[in-house]
């Protein structure tokens, strides 16, 4: 059975006009908005109504990075030795790893989080593109919280794994439908600035995991004052969040799309000057091939062997990025023995300076080199830690650690600028969608690499595994092409951060 092609990734591509880009005259009348980006350029970034919708979904991304992370304290990759205060998930359910296990019992606390989003998550994304992205991030605000405050009431451990997986199958939907909600209602002018906000957000929700270890010393507390908050901004957002501009012209529904401009209206006072006809009948989504089955793309893309091929490295490269993300993530609270918490805050503070350089490193060196740069920093640096002694080398340690994390952190990202650029529209959300949810299964493995050192008695071994995942990933670089050039195309023009 055919069914309509994933588009949620792709916000409405704005037409190209010669005259956007003219300075208007100051007598002159404002242009009537025919398209739905005249419409937001009209608008502007800095009107109250975007600009809510903007800081709602990054504050999404502040919330989905507390439940993400929480396992760090929660089910930590190694038990606390001296002056242990807080009470783990392994040593309330006595889930310690012993060599008769193939994996980490405890650990599976995150493992589980990633599974749920890889077997339903893609399942909310498709729900986004048929019924809108408010209702589908309405749900999942829900279903999240409700799951999550299930969990740490759990009677058992396997209770609280069922609810850490569906809490885990609004992952996508809280990070990358929310981003897509996010373009699709502003001007793309406005892009740039949202993916730092969105940046910083994460950040500072990485960063509260900490505080929140410190207050409450249970996993149980840090469960659930993870998910309250998830559950109670779900309540306020089905009462204020709209539909986004860009899935009203989509779906052809001109009376939402009158609603959401009269409201912008009313916020700020400031007539708009819109063809609400003409916006909803430019609207060109069908010329491009997003009106065509899933199963017509799927053969487009096998028959394209190069679309095939970057496929399968892409995917690749997302699986490695995500395994070592999480992986240096949830072990953060490990690296500075003396004290869990400064580690931890630091291993978050790092990340921030990489959603300011990146875009500059992208502009000047191009996506391709920048891709292969920040994997050949995290291969070196993670062969360093190899190489040093975590005890005897302290502080060298830490810094090389905290390097790696940056790099890591930097190819992290670029997932998502390289692979939104590197397929053709006709398929780009099929694409994505199969690098991002099979990346899930490298974010799973992640907490049970550790494994391999107690296993095969080689300390560090997973360091070394690390570092070689990293060159691979530089070596995988070199066949993908560069994508900077895609954007001079419109057929290849889209929105990224």
């Amino acid at each position: 059975m055919s069914t309509e092609p994933i588009t949620f990734e792709e916000p409405l591509l704005p037409v190209e006009r010669k005259e956007s880009t003219r300075k208007e005259d100051q007598t002159e009348k404002p242009r009537v908005a025919v398209t739905a980006e005249d419409l937001l350029d009209q608008i502007g970034i800095w009107h109250p109504y975007p600009l809510f919708i903007t800081f709602s979904m990054a504050f999404l991304w502040f919330l989905s990075v507390m439940c993400t992370m929480s396992p760090s304290y929660m089910a930590p990759t190694k038990p606390c030795i001296e002056n242990c205060t807080f009470l783990t998930v392994q040593d309330e359910f006595h889930t310690s790893y012993n060599n008769s296990t193939l994996l980490a019992p405890g650990e599976m606390t995150s493992s589980i989080f990633f599974l749920g989003n890889g077997v339903l998550g893609q399942i909310f994304a498709i729900l986004a593109d048929r019924i809108g992205r408010r209702p589908v991030l309405v749900l999942c605000l829900f279903i999240s919280g409700i799951s999550g405050i299930f969990a740490s009431l759990a009677p058992n451990y396997i209770a609280m794994l069922i609810g850490r997986f569906f809490q885990g199958s609004c992952f996508t939907v809280l990070t990358m439908v929310n981003w897509v909600m996010c373009c699709e209602s502003i001007s793309f002018s406005g892009h740039g600035y949202a993916s730092v906000l969105f940046g910083c957000c994460w950040v500072l929700g990485y960063l509260v995991i900490s505080p929140l270890a410190m207050l409450f010393t249970n996993w149980r507390h840090v469960q659930l004052f993870t998910s309250i908050p998830t559950l109670l901004f779900g309540i306020v957002m089905f009462f204020t969040l709209p539909e986004s501009v860009a899935f009203l012209v989509m779906k052809k529904k001109r009376d939402g799309l009158v609603k959401w401009v009269d409201m912008a209206t009313r916020v700020s006072q400031h007539d708009i000057d819109a063809d609400f006809d003409q916006i909803v009948a430019t609207n060109n989504t069908t010329e491009d091939g997003s009106s065509q089955s899933l199963l017509d793309i799927l053969k487009f893309i096998i028959q394209g062997k190069s679309i095939l091929i970057n496929t399968i490295l892409e995917t690749c490269i997302w699986v490695v990025d995500f395994m070592m993300y999480t992986a240096l993530s949830l072990s953060a609270t490990s690296i500075d023995k003396s004290n869990e918490h400064v580690s931890y805050i630091f291993s978050g503070i790092v990340e921030l300076p990489a959603y300011f350089i990146l875009p500059a490193a992208i502009d000047c060196l191009g996506r391709k080199p920048t891709v292969m740069a920040s994997h050949m920093i995290s291969a070196f640096a993670l062969l360093s830690m190899y190489l040093f002694d975590s005890d005897n080398d302290k502080y060298i340690y830490i810094i090389i650690w905290l390097t790696a994390k940056f790099a890591v952190t930097c190819s992290f990202m670029l997932c998502f600028v390289y692979g939104a650029e590197l397929f053709p529209t006709k398929c780009r959300s099929i694409c994505l969608g199969i690098c991002a949810t099979i990346s899930n299964f490298g974010a799973m493995m992640a907490p049970h690499i550790t494994i391999m050192d107690e296993r095969l008695n080689f300390p560090g071994l997973h360091n070394l595994f690390y570092a070689l995942c990293s060159f691979a990933c530089t070596i995988l670089m070199t066949i993908l092409p560069e994508t900077k050039e895609n954007l001079m195309n419109p057929s290849q023009q889209q929105s990224i951060a």
